[in-house]
């Protein structure tokens, strides 16, 4: 009777040990309608999960899972449950939800250099479809979805021309530069849209700037005689 009850608990263990995995992989996330934006400095390297350390880099590789050869083509970041993942370059949010092995996922379309980037395993995400995402906008938060051994960001980035995958590591060391050239860019515009602006509407004359009439001189009071200055004490 013991040992029927001990093999029963035994059972229900591994039962549950089993579901476990499944349910995690299954897992459609979450959305968390918070707007969070962290303030990012144009000129330093960041990547999607902060200043995440590289755990597993873009190429051919024996899958972790499968303990097969298949080429990665993106990098994995290494991060905590519920970590920030961040946006890196303005862009619109173009896809959002599951995404096979790549469990919750998001995706942006960034006009300027022409890429869609695409951040995977999340465990919630706080875009959606059509949204405009400035750089530092938290687009969701870290996780272990889809197909993967633990929590962490998958990276990818895609060449919109070509279709093509992008060395994602390079096109980070890139983003520094991208964004430069933007912000000089929008200067150039906003700098354009100035001239227009002053050429359609030039600024307003002074009064009697452009009148004939002579232009009265007030002159200094001449020097005084007095040696002892007023008494400028007001009287209580």
């Amino acid at each position: 009777m013991i040992q029927a009850g001990r093999l029963l608990i035994f059972t229900l263990v591994a039962i549950v040990a089993l579901a476990a995995p499944a349910a995690a992989y299954y897992f459609e996330g979450y959305y968390v309608p918070t707007v969070l934006v962290s303030p990012m400095r144009d000129d330093v390297l960041y990547t999607p999960a902060g200043m995440g350390v590289v755990t597993s880099k873009a190429g051919f590789r024996i899958h972790p899972v499968t303990g097969r050869g298949d080429f990665h083509n993106g990098v994995d970041l290494g991060a905590h449950l519920n970590d920030k993942v961040y946006n890196l370059i303005p862009g619109m949010v173009t896809r959002v939800g599951w995404r096979g092995n790549l469990g919750v996922a998001v995706e942006v379309f960034c006009p300027y250099p022409n890429v869609r980037v695409i951040c995977g395993h999340m465990n919630a995400y706080s875009v959606q479809p059509g949204m405009w995402v400035e750089r530092g906008r938290v687009i969701g938060y870290a996780g272990s979805t889809g197909r993967s051994t633990g929590v962490h960001v998958h990276y990818t980035v895609i060449n919109q021309a070509t279709n093509q995958y992008i060395d994602p590591m390079a096109f980070l060391m890139q983003v520094p530069k991208y964004m430069m050239a933007l912000r000089s860019a929008r200067i150039k515009q906003a700098v354009a849209k100035n001239m227009e602006t002053f050429k359609k509407a030039p600024p307003k004359a002074f009064p009697d700037e452009d009148s004939d009439k002579p232009i009265k001189v007030e002159s200094l009071p001449e020097h005084s005689s007095e040696t002892t200055p007023p008494d400028a004490r007001i009287p209580l």
